[in-house]
């Protein structure tokens, strides 16, 4: 998905629901780039979107030693210039009390 596509999606919800949340967050595994969440409450419940936007993962190297006992080191070379992005779609499950991922031919 696009930026513009995104963007589109968002504006789409506000005309047709009531947006709950709207907010962005740093990406959890430590990789440059953000997610931007929103959620609302549509006919299926409570629905949250989420968009991320990171650099393309370029290379990855491990640096060991072949002695008993020494670390390991996993560099991430990351291509700042190159950007990645996709949604996740999520619903809001009372049972479990947690999201439960919405699969692409239900949304």
């Amino acid at each position: 998905m696009t930026k513009n596509k995104w963007l589109d999606l968002i504006d789409m919800v506000e005309t047709k629901f009531k947006i709950d949340e709207n907010y962005k967050e740093p990406m959890n595994d430590g990789s440059p780039g953000e997610k931007h969440i929103v959620e609302f409450t549509g006919p299926m419940g409570k629905i949250k979107l989420e968009f991320t936007e990171k650099a393309r993962l370029a290379d990855v190297k491990t640096i060991y030693s072949g002695r008993v006992g020494s670390d390991v080191t996993i560099n991430k070379i990351y291509d700042e210039e190159d950007i990645v992005s996709h949604m996740n779609a999520y619903k809001w499950d009372e049972i479990r009390k947690d999201w439960v991922t919405i699969q692409g031919d239900l949304f």
